[in-house]
């Protein structure tokens, strides 16, 4: 391995649309203490990345590497790095710096990947699956015989969700934008779906539920789908909002209050406090996985040089599961 060899790299020198998204070479150098230097072999990419890319969400410093979760292999470790060692098959979930061929990294930012995942399958789950984990096992405990909406069931946490509610014993409501992609979540098993290109989703959910109320709603849409869902729920239930990817919905706080709704708006940090609880929730979803639970990982791959297109198609909803891109 050399340290002075020069390493693919995405950088935005300013924010903006995809086209701010800019193919080139950098040389990485030597892992300080406590860093190690890693080789991608596959990076996600998440809607946290169009929030960083486009301005929404702040960059310290410009020019910026974006990109959050990734999986590769260790090529060096810096001093004062005992638990890792060169040849690790390793992933991050929350990282900013994830789009490059070759990156330093602090060693407690990685988990080692089972022998039996490959990068592809790590670099697709690690984000998505921590988060689907923390809502139907934290933000709402889903108990048997519960009846959730999950909305934007065919994306990459939604899937998930999905699938895991499901299997946690809850009849599941998923929704997707279009209906295109109905038939892919009905094969994953989940109980109904509804197309919101072509159907009203409170006609539709009454029809399922026949006005009973559902016990939770999962929301990473925002605008386009939470005010109409919130009139869903039965009394004491619970709306969580994990995402506006539609932008920020109005909340009509009467209405909670009126009918003792909990609204949670969780984040992944707030249920990942420390090196304990990412061990023990990097567990479960790697054995959630490995049963069979998630169903197969087949995500849709770019090269890291069209990351433009591939932002341009996440953001028009061409995409559906998860999206990675190889070096």
């Amino acid at each position: 391995m050399k340290i002075t060899e020069e390493t693919g790299v995405v950088q935005i020198k300013k924010q903006g649309p995809p086209s701010v998204l800019e193919y080139s070479k950098q040389i990485v150098g030597e892992p300080g203490n406590g860093e190690v230097l890693i080789r991608h072999k596959a990076i996600a990419l998440n809607f946290v990345d169009v929030l960083f890319r486009n301005g929404s969400f702040p960059v310290n410093q410009l020019p910026a590497i974006i990109g959050v979760e990734a999986a590769g292999v260790v090529e060096a470790v810096g001093e004062n790095v005992v638990h890792l060692k060169e040849g690790d098959r390793v992933v991050y979930f929350f990282s900013i710096g994830a789009y490059a061929e070759r990156r330093l990294i602090n060693a407690s930012d990685l988990i080692k990947i089972p022998d039996n995942i490959h990068f592809d399958e790590a670099a697709s789950l690690m984000a998505k699956g921590l988060t689907a984990r923390m809502l139907i096992k934290q933000a709402y405990a889903i108990k048997p015989g519960d009846v959730v909406i999950v909305h934007a069931a065919a994306g990459g946490v939604g899937s998930l969700v999905s699938r895991w509610a499901k299997a946690l014993g809850a009849q599941v409501i998923g929704t997707v934008g279009s209906s295109s992609k109905k038939e892919r979540v009905l094969q994953a098993g989940i109980d109904h779906v509804i197309a919101l290109d072509k159907e009203d989703l409170g006609v539709a959910v009454h029809a399922i539920i026949h006005g009973e109320g559902v016990q939770a709603v999962f929301d990473g849409v925002g605008k386009a789908t939470f005010e109409e869902s919130v009139k869903l729920i039965k009394i004491g239930g619970t709306a969580v909002l994990y995402g506006n990817a539609s932008g920020a919905p109005s909340i009509d706080q009467k209405l909670l209050t009126a009918n003792q709704i909990k609204l949670v708006r969780p984040a992944l940090g707030q249920y990942l406090p420390d090196r304990e609880s990412v061990d023990t929730a990097s567990a479960e979803l790697f054995e959630a996985f490995s049963t069979g639970i998630l169903g197969k990982i087949e995500p849709t791959i770019y090269h890291l040089s069209d990351v433009a297109k591939a932002h341009q198609d996440l953001e028009s909803s061409q995409t559906t599961g998860s999206v990675i891109f190889h070096p």
